[in-house]
């Protein structure tokens, strides 16, 4: 994994629409000093808006190794406020500050035969950097670490919301070792003004995301590397198929998208924090920590995002998923520590706090 470069002074080059709501950014170092990066990874971008310094993290969504280019894409989250202020300010010229390359949600470094790469929403944005990646090195004739096979599986609620998808069907077109699905939650499978997609290899499906789905479009899932983007709620409802699926949660790669303010849950999983004889329940696709904000539960934290480590405790019993970012090491995992930030519990799980 690339470690961070430190601070970052970057210019916006250019922007594009990608669908009505979400935009892709381009940006240009000042330095002119390359940014290096993992696909899969993001920056965490530092803007002034207001006369406040605020912080927001986006993926990278541009191909790892092209040296000119260094891309972000942007939902236009309606009444979010700094996702407002990009859409309406940051043109060609605009400098902003980030800091990076962070995160873990990185292809397999060793050779692996099937990657199944799922996402929904904004969750795409990740998955476009290793598609990209995975693209350029076989036109390049690369075969270090290339997959024998891709499945990509995008959610949207209709088809003229799916980013990407004039590159998604071209990138299919040209690549035969590459299928790609998209499934709609809304009530329509057609494409954009009716028009029927480049290449059948593309599929449509409506509905949501389910075991009859998993297997139609990869019959050897269980064998696979899984790369899971979006929402909580939709990671652990596809989480839930893949396990079920035979699918080891060590193959299991997931990556967080969607910030909602924390809510007491009526329903989900018991944590229990033993030293406290307090418990919370966690709902789905939500963090322990969230779950203990919300019930005015006080742990220690900082970051959030699984990178500080400061929520660090350990785990008497249970299981849970942890999407970290190197706040926790691998012995300390083995030990059965967790870090609240970033863990959703998949049994009733106890903690020592």
């Amino acid at each position: 994994m690339t470690r961070s470069q430190g601070p970052l002074r970057l210019m916006c080059s250019g922007r594009r629409a990608l669908t009505e709501a979400m935009t892709e950014f381009a940006f240009t170092p000042l330095d002119e000093r390359p940014v290096e990066f993992v696909a899969g990874q993001f920056l965490t971008f530092a803007f002034d808006i207001d006369g406040r310094r605020i912080e927001r993290c986006y993926s990278i969504t541009s191909a790892a190794g092209r040296r000119d280019e260094l891309t972000i894409a942007v939902k236009h989250g309606g009444n979010g406020y700094v996702s407002t202020w990009l859409h309406e300010n940051l043109i060609p010229g605009t400098c902003v500050h980030a800091f990076g390359p962070l995160g873990r949600f990185t292809l397999p470094q060793t050779p692996t035969s099937g990657l199944l790469l799922v996402s929904a929403g904004s969750g795409i944005t990740p998955i476009m950097s290793m598609l990209r990646s995975l693209t350029d090195a076989s036109a390049a004739g690369s075969t270090a670490h290339r997959p024998a096979d891709v499945v990509v599986l995008h959610v949207a609620r209709t088809a003229a919301e799916v980013a990407f998808r004039d590159e998604l069907e071209e990138l299919t077109r040209l690549h035969p070792n590459l299928r790609l699905t998209l499934a709609y939650s809304g009530a329509t499978t057609a494409a954009p003004g009716g028009a029927e997609p480049q290449d059948r290899r593309t599929e449509e499906r409506s509905g949501r995301v389910d075991a009859t789905l998993l297997g139609d479009i990869c019959g050897d899932l269980a064998t696979r590397e899984v790369f899971l983007c979006g929402p909580g709620g939709f990671r652990a409802h596809v989480r839930t198929h893949l396990l079920a699926a035979g699918v080891p949660l060590a193959r299991i790669h997931e990556e967080s998208f969607g910030f909602a303010m924390p809510q007491p849950a009526t329903c989900g999983l018991r944590v229990d924090f033993s030293r406290r004889a307090r418990h919370v329940t966690v709902a789905p696709g939500s963090t322990i920590l969230a779950a203990a904000a919300a019930a005015g539960v006080t742990v220690p934290s900082s970051c959030g995002i699984g990178v500080c480590g400061s929520c660090k405790v350990a785990k008497v019993s249970g299981e849970v998923a942890m999407n970290h970012q190197g706040g926790i090491a691998a012995r300390e995992i083995a030990a059965g520590k967790i870090l609240l930030c970033c863990s959703e519990p998949l049994t009733p799980v106890v903690i020592d706090f």
